[in-house]
């Protein structure tokens, strides 16, 4: 399984690089080889074949996405794939009993903990980089989280936990809890917390389909393709016809067909770029070009309440592209995402502030922008910090706070106002005759 994959010497060192290409046999290779320890770690967590299915195939796309800004050799990739499935199943916890409706009382970093070191096999000494942690921690962690699961109290602090990370391997190699319990020196507990490793250890054991196999691998085998002809329009020379640049048009019929020729490819190019560019995340060359065509948009409407409404989908977009952020560790662009998202939603409520009339229209759009607003970021600053990026985590922290106060200024300018009680006229006092 997982423990045997990374320990396995014969990794081809370039295979990641050529995958980072979107090269289709490497890509193939690499996700082949952890596809079906990622099923397996589904399954476990979501106890539902199609679900299982379902997280897969989000983590296989959240790998596609953020492999180009991937740093590490093939056993790393299948840690950090393995990891983006806990994260992704993390967020859709489905209600249950026993083990596997305790696990969703876990925070997200104990979640992930003990879903990778027990249902996906991996060493502690692998998890140290991928979680930007000690591996002293990590089994204080553990042990902690071990304990949450078996409703009792306490922390892993103090004791060499080693041996009995290393009672927890052997009991993932199949030896019974009293033998794994006998090898390890501390805690004192260990050999109930090994009844408890060994019941989370029950929900593994599923079996990769092979119409599911089938699906995941050509779907992200289908994505990788289009990433694969971006890559190579970025980084190749633009083909030249051989022998173009011999002809000449001396003529005024001439120039005006080399004029009309020019301006078809460039609309036929700005629209290619117009649409690559709409599918642009933070992190691709084509952002900028995706932000100036939202801007123009924004700008050329000249009805506030549909630029309002504009500027609040843009800022769901914002913080979709924040939570893919989030997701692969790249905190600098998360903030800017989200930073873009505030700015948006205070533009709608400058825009809504300034129509007079408070008609239907306006009330919907109104309520869209409450709608959004409301929304916190919580999600993403866990994201943040459980992948180490506490200064981008404090900036967050510190953008939430000043639009908060925004918000509520806001809410309570563009409220509907209570009706003004109507007071009768008090009729003039009798004439005295």
């Amino acid at each position: 399984m997982a423990q045997a994959v990374i320990a396995s010497g014969v990794w081809d060192p370039t295979l990641v690089s050529r995958a980072q290409r979107y090269e289709r046999e490497a890509l193939a290779t690499l996700f082949d080889r952890s596809l079906d320890a990622l099923y397996d770690l589904c399954l476990a967590l979501t106890g539902d074949a199609t679900e299982a299915e379902s997280v897969a195939a989000a983590a296989l796309k959240r790998a596609l996405d953020g492999l180009h800004n991937f740093e590490g050799d093939s056993p790393a990739f299948h840690v950090w794939l393995l990891r983006l499935a806990a994260s992704t199943a993390a967020r859709h916890r489905p209600p249950g009993a026993g083990v596997r409706g305790a696990m969703t009382r876990l925070s997200h970093f104990d979640y992930e903990l003990v879903t990778l070191r027990i249902l996906g096999q991996v060493g502690v000494d692998h998890l140290a980089p991928a979680l930007n942690a000690e591996p002293a921690s990590l089994r204080a962690w553990l042990v902690s989280a071990l304990r949450e699961l078996d409703g009792r109290p306490g922390t892993g602090w103090g004791h060499d936990l080693r041996a009995f990370d290393g009672s927890i391997s052997d009991l993932i190699g199949g030896i019974d809890v009293e033998s794994a319990a006998a090898r390890a020196l501390a805690p004192p507990d260990a050999e109930a917390l090994l009844r408890v490793v060994t019941g989370v250890r029950a929900l593994a054991g599923g079996t990769l389909p092979p119409a599911a196999a089938t699906r995941l691998r050509t779907n992200v085998l289908a994505a990788a393709a289009e990433r694969r002809a971006l890559w190579v329009y970025r980084h190749h020379n633009t083909a030249r016809v051989p022998g173009i640049e011999k002809r000449h048009y001396s003529s005024k019929a001439g120039t005006f067909i080399a004029l009309s020729i020019a301006g078809v490819l460039a609309v036929v190019v700005g629209s290619v770029l117009a649409m690559l560019s709409s599918f642009a995340n933070p992190n691709s060359a084509l952002y900028p070009l995706k932000l100036t065509g939202e801007s123009t948009l924004v700008r050329v409407n000249m009805d506030r309440v549909n630029r309002a409404q504009l500027e609040v989908k843009l800022a769901q977009t914002r913080e979709r592209e924040a939570e893919d952020m989030a997701a692969r560790g790249d905190g600098d662009l998360t903030v800017q995402a989200l930073g873009r998202r505030f700015t948006l939603l205070r533009a709608a409520g400058s825009d809504l502030s300034s129509v007079q009339v408070h008609d239907a229209r306006w009330k919907a759009a109104r309520d869209r922008l409450f709608a959004e607003s409301d929304i916190t970021v919580t999600e993403i600053e866990r994201e943040l910090e459980a992948t180490g990026q506490s200064r981008s985590k404090a900036d967050l922290d510190r953008m939430a706070t000043a639009y908060e106060a925004d918000r509520k200024a806001l809410q309570a300018q563009l409220a509907p106002q209570p009706a003004q009680p109507v007071i009768p006229a008090t009729p003039p006092p009798p004439t005295p005759s």
